[in-house]
């Protein structure tokens, strides 16, 4: 083992044990002073830019599930979880290898525990963490003989958290910032499902944050058009005056005409006229325009993108499949959250109750092989001239071999025919079938008897474009497996048999043509 680093202009820097296990990228050595203080004022401040360009406190995004877009869009992505049936736990083990009974018993009192909870309360409750950044799960522990069991776990208020200078998760309760004095976590009582966290910013990030504008827009827009429609709405009812009409009779003429709207009767001077005119529709689709804007948006960021959640009826087949591909992604980054905060909890209940000496059961989203796929590719496979067998079906598709046949494939002369159906052959098709028949003669017994080879050595005579092709893939795939004198006998007999095969074919189709 190395003592030391060869630096790039080749002087040796010998290792210190302290350098190397002390944190040197600290709060406090980067100047950041309120890590050393009491109170709130320990706690680090919620980096979030657009919480603080608003001067509000996280708890403020609870209010904007109120918005029917941001719970459609939030519902819509969770569900893409909560529905997936594919989740399961399994005991423990090294990648390959059998479980201990160790650690099947571990995962039998684990499973036996899980039973008692709301499973699908909690995952939605993990899924809470992308909206608000992170979610606490408090575990609940009941000690019964031996054995500790978790009884429940109890997703909480994230606004009840903060962290640390050390990035240490603290209770502050409802008051938050007001807190005198946060109160630290006891070990394995909780566990925090993060959304992108990071050093610098341990609250994670916060997808409704990122909506508080939209929602804000839409809100004050919505009271500005409920206003236009009752202002404009309803059609203007202009009277025309006769030209020599006196002040008072104009008002009372407007005031007849004031209560036309509510009765729909008036009485009006002779000589005046009365119309009904309507506001334009330009500015009430300007409005429309508006909201639909801030309801895009607010997809954009929960969903990441928009055609999973709404439509206008202009949208190609190819872009709603990009945007469901957006939408299958981040719920495969939602599973893995669900997972990795699962396993955390079946370890700290391994750690609990078993020891490090026993590996804790392990939460995994186990999806389905695609069968259409695979039908796929198998049908491209039997194409270039692949053959499967009944266990290939069995394995593969879960079908049993009483319900389905294997049929090989038509054969000529020992060879596979992979050409030509059956019926009139062409001139070149059956100079085809003699050359194959002739190679079939020629070739040893024990390479006969190979289908793998016939197969391959087919394929070269169909692929090669030339005489010199040819003769180049026939030494290659037959070299390993002849002397060099029969080999060079063979290839002799192939050639002449498949230039005269050849021109015999040449002379059938002028012959033909004549």
């Amino acid at each position: 083992m190395a003592d030391g680093l060869f630096l790039p202009d080749g002087t040796f820097h010998p290792f210190s044990a302290a350098e190397l296990s002390t944190e040197l990228a600290t709060r406090s050595n980067a100047g950041v002073l309120f890590g050393e203080l009491e109170g709130w004022l320990s706690t680090l401040p919620d980096p979030d830019p657009v919480l603080r360009k608003r001067g509000d406190d996280a708890a403020i995004l609870r209010e904007l599930s109120a918005d029917e877009q941001v719970t459609t869009a939030m519902l819509s992505r969770k569900n893409r979880v909560l529905n997936c049936p594919h989740f399961a736990f399994r005991a423990g083990s090294p990648e390959g290898e059998t479980p201990t009974p160790q650690a099947e018993d571990l995962h039998r009192r684990f499973m036996t525990d899980l039973e008692r909870t709301n499973l699908r309360a909690i995952i939605s409750g993990m899924l809470d963490a992308p909206y608000y950044g992170f979610t606490p799960l408090e575990l609940v522990w009941r000690f019964s003989g031996d054995w500790w069991h978790l009884v429940d776990i109890v997703p909480k208020p994230f606004h009840w958290f903060r962290f640390g200078s050390r990035n240490n998760p603290v209770f502050v309760g409802e008051y938050g910032l007001f807190c005198a004095d946060p109160r630290p976590l006891p070990p394995g009582k909780f566990v925090f499902v993060t959304h992108h966290a990071s050093y610098d910013n341990p609250y994670g990030l916060r997808l409704l944050s990122r909506c508080l504008w939209p929602v804000s827009f839409k809100r004050g827009g919505l009271t500005f058009y409920a206003r236009f429609v009752e202002r404009h709405g309803l059609p203007w009812v202009v009277g025309e005056a006769p030209a020599r009409a006196e002040r008072l009779e104009k008002q009372a003429m407007a005031r007849d005409l004031s209560r036309m709207v509510q009765d729909a009767v008036a009485v009006i001077p002779h000589g005046a006229s009365v119309k009904l005119e309507s506001a334009g529709q330009t500015q009430g689709a300007l409005h429309e325009d508006f909201l639909a804007r801030q309801d895009k948006a607010i997809s954009k960021v929960l969903m990441g993108q928009t055609l999973t959640v709404e439509t206008d009826g202009k949208n190609s087949l190819a872009a709603t499949k990009a945007h469901k591909d957006v939408a299958d992604d981040l719920a495969d980054a939602d599973k893995f959250m669900v997972t990795d905060a699962w396993n955390e909890i079946a370890w700290l209940y391994a750690q609990v109750n078993a020891g490090p000496g026993v590996l804790a059961p392990l939460a995994a989203y186990d999806e389905p092989e695609d069968l259409n796929t695979r039908a796929d590719l198998d049908k491209k496979l039997t194409e270039i001239g692949v053959r499967f067998t009944a266990e290939h079906f069995t394995t593969n598709y879960g079908l049993k071999e009483s319900e389905f046949a294997v049929e090989a494939p038509p054969t000529r002369g020992g060879i596979a025919d992979f050409a030509a159906p059956s019926g009139r052959m062409s001139p070149a098709e059956k100079a085809q079938s003699r050359l194959d028949a002739a190679i079939v003669k020629m070739l040893p017994r024990a390479l006969r008897a190979s289908t793998d080879f016939v197969t391959k050595l087919e394929n070269e005579i169909r692929a090669a474009k030339s005489y010199e092709d040819l003769e180049e893939a026939l030494v290659a795939l037959l070299s390993p497996s002849l002397s060099p004198d029969a080999l060079e006998s063979f290839l002799a007999r192939a050639m002449t048999a498949a230039a005269g095969l050849g021109a015999a074919a040449v002379q059938a189709e002028g012959e033909e043509d004549g």
